[in-house]
């Protein structure tokens, strides 16, 4: 995927909507940690550290959405073969928070998703957040399997992952 960026619309001080370069990794891995802090209760680690957003900006796409103040959330997204797409990471600032940021990045995602011919849109949601798993299946998700986690030797609660999809339509802007 190639990192350029989506232009804003409105004024100098809207949210706007990019990809993420390698220059921006040092401060993904903060903010992601940051607003993942109240849900990292069940491991002995962050949520994310620099080795693993090199290895993801490798594979995959950051979307951030930024406006004056800063970073305002941003979305992790993966093609994968046989019309696939990989939705995960979706990270708010705390601070700004029930704004509706997550939806907008899910939006995008999707669209990006969608935009690269995905059919099909994977996600994984920790089994230890269940108003989260609700909140997916709201924007269409549904269950459809479990997976361990995939480091157990970080753990201090034990948990794993509900998976979930949601199929696309070609010209399915909404869901």
């Amino acid at each position: 995927m190639s990192h350029t960026s989506t232009p804003a619309l409105g004024s100098d001080f809207a949210p706007q909507l990019r990809t993420a370069t390698p220059e921006d990794a040092a401060r993904l891995v903060p903010f992601i940690n940051r607003a993942f802090a109240r849900d990292n209760y069940f491991k002995r680690t962050e949520r994310t550290n620099a080795e693993q957003i090199a290895e993801y900006l490798l594979k995959g796409t950051f979307l951030l959405k930024e406006d004056a103040d800063g970073l305002l959330g941003l979305i992790y997204i993966e093609l994968r073969d046989n019309g696939h797409g990989y939705i995960g990471m979706v990270a708010v600032d705390p601070d700004r928070q029930t704004r509706g940021v997550g939806r907008e990045l899910m939006e995008a995602g999707e669209q990006l998703c969608r935009d690269h011919d995905c059919r099909l849109i994977e996600i994984s949601v920790i089994d230890r957040r269940p108003e989260l798993i609700a909140w997916y299946q709201r924007q269409g998700y549904k269950i459809v399997g479990e997976a361990p986690y995939i480091r157990p030797e970080v753990l201090i609660l034990p948990c794993h992952f509900i998976l979930m999809e949601k199929e696309l339509r070609p010209n399915d802007r909404e869901r």
